[in-house]
């Protein structure tokens, strides 16, 4: 657990992360990275995360934090709260403290597309189920990542908090080299399954073709085929891994559960001016259309194939992707600067102007 104040601005605020955020590399903790780095600039900001005993070790001293700020703004777990979460929560309504909490993830909701495997699991949802409502009603003010969640979790009156970009970072640009960019988990969930049938008909076509893949190490006794490069690397590491790829990959399947989300992944391929070839799944398309950020296709591994077929061969298409991604990244509303302002203005403000 970290607990680490700032000295900018007169505001007080409590970052609370049901979340280990200094270990690198996951969604989650990338993006409570990015805001503590955004509030800090906007705020006094302190900082609670760490995994679920860790924060009860640390119960003390999160109730005497509490005393010392004007607000909680809470980046809640993809599983249950625990206990002593909710009752820190609890302590901090107790005290008149605005309480925002940020609703990441259901998809406990559609297990239908994702069954339960075993008995734990089932446990877990049903945990799941009672925290959530709890944490509905200890939120003062309650923040969602699409309106599409905002209605699966019945979070009324929710502020929406998608993924923010980095107007910071490098823009890299298209990669001259066949190369394709893929940051994530090697599941069928995010699609990986159907990204390297895809890759393989892309190499039936233009043999020099490869595809970089970023994230955690293979299992043991898995293999991937020799035209895959499989680079582990933390968020920090990005700019160099992908600086030669000609695109970055978003090969998610297209359902009710993905059409709610809006990865973070998507902030970070256009914050680095990146063409994006990416599924077209309903939040990821509302972002990257209207601006054509991105090369939307179908799900199937010959539409994925076809897509990136596109971009490694037409040089202006990669070119105009880039351009509109990064444009995209930098535009007004769209930075993890942005987000931090908007939750400063629903959770601080009002307690500056009582």
């Amino acid at each position: 657990m970290s607990v680490a104040p700032t000295s900018q601005g007169g505001a007080r605020l409590l970052l609370y992360a049901m979340y280990d955020a200094s270990v690198p590399g996951s969604a989650p903790r990338v993006r409570i990275g990015m805001l503590s780095e955004a509030l800090a600039r906007e705020v006094r900001l302190e900082r609670i995360d760490g995994g679920r005993w860790q924060r009860l070790a640390q119960f003390p001293r999160i109730i005497r934090q509490l005393s010392r700020v004007d607000a909680v703004y809470v980046e809640s777990a993809t599983a249950a709260a625990m206990p002593w979460d909710l009752l820190a929560l609890a302590v901090a309504r107790a005290m008149g403290r605005p309480v925002g909490v940020y609703f990441r993830d259901a998809y406990q909701l559609f297990r239908d597309l994702y069954p339960v495997t075993g008995l734990r699991q089932r446990l877990s949802d049903a945990t799941w189920r009672v925290t959530m409502k709890a944490l509905r009603r200890l939120a003062s003010v309650r923040f969602a990542p699409s309106a599409g969640l905002a209605a699966a979790l019945q979070l009324e009156g929710a502020v929406l908090l998608p993924p923010g970009t980095d107007p910071a970072a490098p823009d890299l640009g298209a990669g001259a080299a066949p190369l394709i960019g893929y940051v994530g988990a090697l599941n069928p969930a995010d699609g990986f399954d159907r990204l390297v049938e895809a890759m393989s008909l892309v190499c039936a076509e233009v043999p020099e073709a490869r595809l970089r893949v970023i994230g955690p190490p293979l299992p043991p006794g898995r293999h991937l085929p020799d035209w895959i490069e499989q680079r582990p690397g933390a968020r920090d590491d990005l700019a160099s891994l992908l600086a030669d790829v000609r695109a970055c990959v978003i090969p998610r399947p297209i359902n009710r559960y993905t059409d709610l989300a809006r990865p973070v992944k998507v902030a970070d391929y256009i914050s680095f001016g990146k063409p994006v070839i990416a599924t077209a799944t309903a939040e990821t398309s509302a972002l990257l259309e209207p601006t054509g950020a991105g090369l939307l296709v179908g799900d199937e591994p010959a539409a994925i194939a076809e897509g990136l077929l596109r971009v490694l061969r037409d040089d202006a298409l990669a070119a105009g992707l880039a351009t509109a991604a990064r444009a995209l990244a930098m535009a007004p509303g769209s930075t993890w600067g942005d987000r931090a302002a908007l939750i400063v203005n629903r959770l601080v403000v009002p307690v500056s102007r009582a």
